[in-house]
């Protein structure tokens, strides 16, 4: 007999050791990230356990945000985080049943949107379309770079596509050097070069308070920044996380001022040779939309695959739809809860979900 729990909390090792046992499995999804966002957005985490005969057989995280229009619930919340269902072995029984309940309890707190954001390593698109019964649907091009089976880090180059290695190459010579780090100082650099970086391209950008809590929440074998420094300033970082062979590519920054240097394209780089040297198999590049054709050429000469995932929403209190963006982001911060197109106000203006490019 088939069994659907809610848990009103972000799990324990139980889940975690489960949500491992998934080799496409992503870090969104598990106790301590789940722990962090929910902290921050100041929301309440959650799962719904599937059991058969007292074995788990399928897992849905999600998150739970209160706001004057009523609570929403995401799975998952935050700045293109994946979720859905998680399985560790295939049981559609169980996963439309997950499905169903996700949306069944939203309906009954009252809620007003409820969202599926699939995870785009299971390539289950086509059975969320058939089971979500979604009102609004909204598509993301995941990119991943995957690593071969017996690449070296010396390798690693004969992956990308220019004008990448030239890129490189050029960051080399003009003695930029890359160092990781987890101290309070690279945390400083990267946040307040990802503040100007965003406000020079009118993006939201994160806040302060989630950088802090990284070191508070995560173990030190999740997380790492890497910091380019050309004559001993730093010029540019980026924050990376790893779960399950999985790294994810977060939040990239550099000084405008050094762009030309091409000290990012370095950084990437010598991130990445760490990743295969600790054995990890996917580089996770986050979601692109349809219309960030730059972006999507980026990330595409770093040798990644395209993987399309969707938003799945279901509308429960249609004065949403009669609100701003702003209104909305103030409500809500880091939870999707509508496509902002589908605004009466917003249907002729480009829209920045969830705060920006994705990552």
């Amino acid at each position: 007999m088939l069994k659907i729990e809610r848990l009103h909390s972000a799990g324990d090792n139980t889940h975690y050791d489960y949500v491992l046992r998934n080799p496409k499995s992503l870090l969104y999804g598990t106790p301590r990230f789940m722990t962090l966002i929910a902290k921050h957005l100041k929301a309440r985490p959650g799962w719904l356990v599937a059991k058969r005969n007292g074995e788990i057989v399928g897992m849905l995280p999600f998150m739970e945000k209160d706001g004057e229009l009523g609570p929403v619930f995401n799975s998952l919340a935050y700045y293109g985080s994946n979720g859905g269902v998680i399985q560790d072995r295939q049981d559609d029984k169980a996963k439309s049943e997950l499905i169903s309940a996700f949306y069944s309890m939203a309906a009954e707190a009252n809620c007003v949107s409820a969202t599926i954001i699939t995870n785009p390593l299971e390539k289950d698109w086509e059975f969320y379309h058939k089971h979500t019964g979604y009102d609004l649907l909204d598509e993301r091009i995941g990119q991943i770079t995957h690593f071969p089976e017996n690449i070296s880090p010396e390798d690693l180059m004969t992956l990308v596509q220019d004008p990448r290695p030239r890129n490189i190459r050029h960051a080399m010579r003009e003695g930029v050097i890359v160092e990781s780090s987890q101290d309070n100082e690279a945390i400083d650099f990267l946040y307040t070069t990802h503040v100007a970086n965003m406000d020079a391209i009118s993006g939201l950008s994160k806040k302060r308070g989630f950088f802090d809590l990284i070191p508070k929440i995560m173990t030190k074998n999740e997380w790492k920044i890497y910091v380019a420094k050309h004559q001993n300033q730093s010029v540019a970082a980026l924050l990376v996380f790893y779960f399950n062979r999985t790294v994810e590519y977060f939040t990239p920054v550099v000084l405008e001022a050094y762009r030309n240097i091409q000290a990012l394209p370095l950084v990437i780089y010598r991130a990445m040779q760490d990743m295969v040297a600790a054995g990890c198999k996917n580089w996770n590049w986050g979601g692109t939309w349809l219309s960030q054709t730059g972006v999507y050429n980026f990330k595409k000469r770093w040798g990644t695959t395209d993987y399309p995932y969707y938003y799945y929403t279901r509308i429960y209190n249609n004065t949403v739809k009669r609100q701003t963006k702003e209104t909305l982001l103030e409500m809500y911060p880091g939870f999707y809860v509508i496509p902002f197109e589908k605004l009466a106000g917003n249907r002729k203006q480009a829209v920045q979900r969830d705060g920006g490019a994705e990552r």
